[in-house]
């Protein structure tokens, strides 16, 4: 516990119930393979089937609230899957989340189902389905949104017999970067509380050093694309730490109509920003123009007494040794979210004893196109941990020693011919290494499977279950 801060311990303990009870899942679409072959730039897997989860939570100020994120699984029940929890990026209004069909990012939520995780991710306080304004890079309210979501969604596979092992991924990009980081160090930091052991994470092109990198972004006279992202983090702290007695104590008069119109969801996120960006050209100002005077000399003077100083100190991420596999991806020309918050996030977290993380750099690439490699570094990062275990409900793994194969190795498209089993009609499915299905039957009186696949090499496991629900496990080589 000595890396949590007292504040946010304070608030967790203070605030988290075990929201271990959904409200409602709502099946929505099916996506098919071939639908996301041609959408994501990755090799889909399986067949991926979409439900909105409504779960119980609290809220920033400890009282009870509904939230909904999205619930995305592969559709192959002959296997126990992972679980990964997916935080998503900066939501440009309440219905740009994962639970609603049609927004773009749920697309990644897709895109980690069809590689083989059944995949949550919350829409976040203020967001989707939940109450009041979004808490903005609030790192203890963007945890508990993924855990909660988390074990509400774990409740309903186990009561519909959908079967999962025990994996947990945690994986999220800009906004999501932080808030993955904030869900796996609170998941490490309790490791008895619900049990939710991290397996491996990939925290993405996040901010991080929201008291160091993005205050001095604050700073900076370099003009932003993104002007309300900084303007929104002030917001954010101001509504949950009430920072100040009323908004004209933090924006300055040119700009603060837009914002109370923005804190009152009369404009979007994007119809802020646009309006900050003409605002701010037509005056010939940069961000930190928006913030009143006492707010710059605050920032500028790294007060360690200065409550909004310690508010954002509290929303830092990265002061903690991650025990699991993390990878932190970044770009160095990323024009919103600075690379440098990943550097100092490595360093810290190796200077405090970690030696499980991995730097990985995107190159000279901005903040848009660095989610792409971001997304494919990740996948081929959890496929060094994952498993996908052949799955039962009753039945028991048998020794079986009659039971054989010949031949074996068996040449690319050959006929496999499967010795010693009961005179019983069996089902058998053949795998890859990775867990994926490549062919399922029943096997009656003739016991040969006929390979598909004339280019397929390789080392692969078949599964033959019995009647009984019993199985047996053999390894196959195709040459």
């Amino acid at each position: 516990m000595k890396y949590l801060s007292p504040l946010l311990l304070a608030l967790f303990l203070g605030t988290c119930v075990r929201a271990q009870t959904y409200i409602s899942v709502e099946r929505q679409d099916s996506v098919t393979t071939a639908l996301l072959a041609l959408v994501l730039p990755i090799d889909a897997r399986y067949d991926v089937v979409n439900y909105k989860v409504r779960y119980r939570t609290v809220d920033v100020f400890g009282q009870p609230d509904t939230a909904s994120g999205l619930l995305s699984i592969p559709y192959d029940r002959g296997l126990q899957f992972p679980l990964a929890a997916y935080q998503h990026g900066t939501a440009t209004s309440r219905e740009a989340v994962p639970s609603r069909p049609g927004v773009q990012e749920r697309l990644v939520v897709n895109a980690l189902a069809t590689y083989g995780y059944i995949t949550v991710a919350a829409d976040y306080s203020g967001l989707g389905d939940s109450d009041g304004f979004h808490p903005y890079v609030h790192a203890e309210s963007e945890a508990r949104a993924g855990r909660d979501l988390l074990l509400a969604a774990r409740q309903w596979l186990e009561e519909r017999n959908i079967p999962f092992n025990d994996q947990l991924f945690v994986a999220g990009y800009s906004q999501g970067g932080h808030a993955a980081q904030a869900l796996h160090r609170y998941l490490q930091l309790n490791p008895a509380e619900d049990d939710l052991v991290v397996t491996a994470g990939a925290h993405l092109s996040g901010p991080y050093s929201i008291s160091d990198v993005m205050r001095e972004a604050t700073l900076s006279d370099n003009p932003t694309t993104f002007p309300a992202f900084i303007v929104t983090t002030y917001l954010s702290y101001d509504y949950v730490y009430g920072l100040f007695d009323e908004l004209n104590q933090l924006i300055t008069p040119p700009y603060l109509e837009a914002a109370r119109r923005f804190k009152t969801e009369a404009t979007t996120l994007e119809e802020f920003n646009a309006e900050l960006i003409q605002l701010l050209e037509e005056r010939a100002e940069t961000v930190t123009d928006v913030l009143q005077d006492s707010i710059r000399e605050q920032l500028l003077s790294e007060d360690p007494d200065s409550r909004l100083l310690r508010v954002m100190r509290e929303n830092d991420t990265y002061a903690w040794p991650p025990e699991a596999p993390t990878l932190l991806y970044y770009c160095t020309q990323d024009e919103q979210v600075p690379g440098r918050n990943a550097v100092v996030a490595d360093s810290v977290m190796t200077a405090l004893g970690s030696t499980s993380v991995v730097l990985e750099s995107g190159g000279a690439r901005g903040h848009g196109q660095c989610f792409v490699p971001a997304l494919e570094s990740t996948l081929e990062f959890f496929e060094q941990f994952a498993r996908r275990d052949p799955a039962t409900s009753t039945g028991q793994p048998l020794e079986l020693p009659a039971f054989t194969l010949s031949p074996n190795p068996v040449p690319a498209g050959g006929n496999l011919q499967l010795h010693g089993l009961p005179p019983t009609p069996v089902h058998y499915e053949l795998y890859d290494v990775g867990g994926r299905t490549l062919q399922r039957g029943t096997l009656d009186a003739n016991r040969s499977i006929q390979l598909k696949g004339s280019d397929r090499r390789g080392l692969f496991l078949l599964r033959i279950t019995l009647p009984s629900g019993d199985f047996v496990v053999r390894k196959v080589v195709v040459r």
